[in-house]
């Protein structure tokens, strides 16, 4: 049964070439022009630290206190090729790389503030809540973090820069030309799930389910279609927040290729805190935007529909993290390499 999967994404690619090429350009551009150059010289320098033996200097009770804000500054997928590192040089075992991969893989501020909150949600206000809602839960990582035990070998003497700084833009150049790859294949699955035409089964809710499931692929575009679905604006952050620390399937598919994964602890692991998060920045937002629409008492039609809409919000979410775990299943049966 290995071979439906890609039979089914190959039927789709040639029943709708036209839908496939375009999301798969739109993926392609957004690569280019945002995640390249803002992404691409943080992990040059992620390497560089790691080549650098920086870790074998210092004390390794504060390790995690250098990985936190590295992953944050960093981005999708720093954390995660920060772990691979790390496991690569036996300075942590395997599940103890996973813990890294999760709790110190985490959306670049910048990401937020200029892309989401400026661009999307046109309003700059929009980014304090969202900021100290992904980073704030993303600080309750240091507990499992500072109970890992590193152990990397003491270095004789730094490594001389000339030898090092090649080594380590040539890594950078091969993780992003492999999130470029991770980008395109996830945004084109969220367009062939949508040219289905399942979304019409939702009826009035189909823009916030569609927002739903494409954010469980694809974060950028599901946080572009929640910021059009007419929700109230702590619920619209709320659920942008959900698709930027849940990363979805092409953030999933980043991590998988620094370092070898437990696929279900990880989803859980990102669901939990993505819901952790979405929940901080609901609370937050009408502290920050007041402005926001307040929730009045609504007619009893109205309160029906508004049912019917969570539950296809519901429904939405539970086939789309279906359809993720569908899909990563497969990733537990290949061979597993460092």
């Amino acid at each position: 049964m290995s071979f439906l999967f890609p039979l089914l994404i190959l039927f789709g690619l040639i029943a709708v070439p036209e839908t496939a090429n375009a999301a798969a350009s739109d993926a392609a551009l957004l690569w280019w022009t945002r995640v390249l150059p803002s992404l691409l010289p943080y992990l040059v320098a992620s390497s560089l630290l790691m080549r650098s033996g920086i870790l074998s200097r210092m004390n390794q009770r504060l390790v995690p206190f250098l990985l936190l804000p590295t992953g944050m500054l960093g981005g999708y997928p720093v954390g995660a090729r920060l772990a691979g590192e790390l496991y690569r040089k036996r300075a942590v075992s395997l599940l103890d790389a996973q813990t890294v991969a999760v709790f110190c893989n985490l959306p670049n501020p910048v990401f937020l503030i200029s892309v989401v909150s400026t661009g999307l949600f046109r309003d700059p206000k929009t980014a304090l809540p969202l900021l100290l809602g992904v980073y704030g839960t993303s600080l309750a990582a240091l507990i499992p973090l500072t109970r890992i035990r590193f152990s990397v070998s003491q270095a004789s003497e730094p490594p001389a820069l000339s030898r090092i700084l090649p080594a380590s833009i040539s890594d950078g150049v091969q993780a992003i030309l492999n999130i470029g790859g991770c980008l395109v294949f996830a945004s084109v699955l969220g367009a062939l799930l949508e040219s289905t035409g399942v979304f019409r089964l939702f009826g009035t809710a189909a823009p916030a389910a569609r927002a739903v499931a494409l954010g469980l692929f694809e974060m950028t575009s599901g946080v572009s279609a929640i910021a059009f679905v007419p929700f109230s604006l702590p619920l619209q952050l709320a659920l942008a927040a959900f698709f930027i620390r849940f990363g979805g399937v092409s953030v999933l598919l980043q991590s998988a290729s620094c370092l070898s994964l437990s696929i279900p602890r990880h989803v859980l692991t990102s669901f939990v805190s993505a819901l952790l998060a979405a929940i901080a920045v609901y609370l937050l937002t009408p502290l920050f935007c007041p402005d926001a629409a307040v929730p009045t008492l609504a007619s009893g039609a109205e309160m029906l529909q508004n049912s019917f809409d969570m539950l296809a919000v519901t429904l939405s979410s539970t086939i789309g993290l279906l359809l993720v775990f569908v899909f990563t299943f497969g990733l537990r049966h290949q061979k597993r390499t460092p």
